[in-house]
């Protein structure tokens, strides 16, 4: 068990701990080999993994922010259904992925690997970090990443909206292209271009990015603005350059 501590006052008694669990199966314990299909000499495993943090008082006695926070991440992060443990969110998440493996054809080593990190943020709020990495027999692995907020004195929600205004969206994404072309050392939206970037979609302001002590980071995932070579990209601001933008 890994547990995080902090300020009482600051962040309302709340601690994070660690719940895992691991599945990891021969395939050919799970489904039979279709005809005509080339099996590999080696063996092939179904590999499933969720190791992610949840929301503990530190004090004995209930938390409504804790409660609150953890039914977010079992029923919109892990989808499974309200009112579950955290252990049997975990288990329905494998037992899911499991069924959905055994419905496909192909006979390959399947892994989906879940981490789900909390850390402190800025002014009370608890930024939570949420990566699965899958990989399902093509051309490679993907890693997808959400990011989401939460107030430590509640345990509400803080989204895109609650943070910025409205009406500052285009203002947001030309500053988001302009902070992408100074990290890529280039000059013009053209340049970007050339190297894969922005080539076939528009800058947009991702729902996925971290409130921290003295700036604010926003984060692209793999195929959301360049291709897969490219990687993920973070494109980080002090607090000073999005005042204009903030609420």
């Amino acid at each position: 068990m890994l547990v995080a501590c902090n300020d009482t006052g600051k962040w309302n008694g709340i601690a994070f701990s660690k719940a895992s669990e691991n599945v990891k199966i021969k395939t050919s314990e799970l489904k039979e080999v279709p005809a005509d299909s080339y099996v590999p000499e080696e063996d092939l495993f179904f590999d499933v993994s969720v190791d992610m943090d949840f929301m503990y008082p530190k004090e004995t006695g209930d938390s409504v922010a804790c409660s609150t926070i953890n039914r977010y991440l079992i029923t919109q992060l892990l989808n499974q259904p309200d009112g579950a443990t955290q252990q049997e969110a975990i288990d329905g998440y494998i037992q899911k992925k499991q069924a959905e493996f055994k419905a496909e054809e192909y006979m390959v080593t399947c892994y989906d690997h879940v981490t789900g990190d909390a850390t402190y943020g800025r002014k009370g709020i608890i930024n939570y970090t949420f990566a699965e990495d899958f990989f399902g027999g093509g051309a490679h692995p993907v890693q997808n990443v959400i990011v989401r907020r939460f107030r430590a004195t509640t345990g509400e929600p803080v989204g895109l909206w609650d943070v910025f205004i409205d009406s500052c969206s285009t203002s947001l994404k030309n500053l988001l292209t302009e902070r992408l072309m100074d990290q890529m050392n280039v000059k013009t939206l053209e340049d970007l271009k050339e190297i894969g970037f922005l080539d076939m979609v528009d800058m947009f302001i991702p729902e996925n990015f971290w409130m921290e002590a003295d700036t604010l980071t926003f984060f692209f995932n793999q195929y959301e603005i360049a291709p897969y070579a490219m990687g993920q990209t973070s494109l980080s601001f002090s607090y000073d350059e999005l005042k204009p933008y903030m609420k």
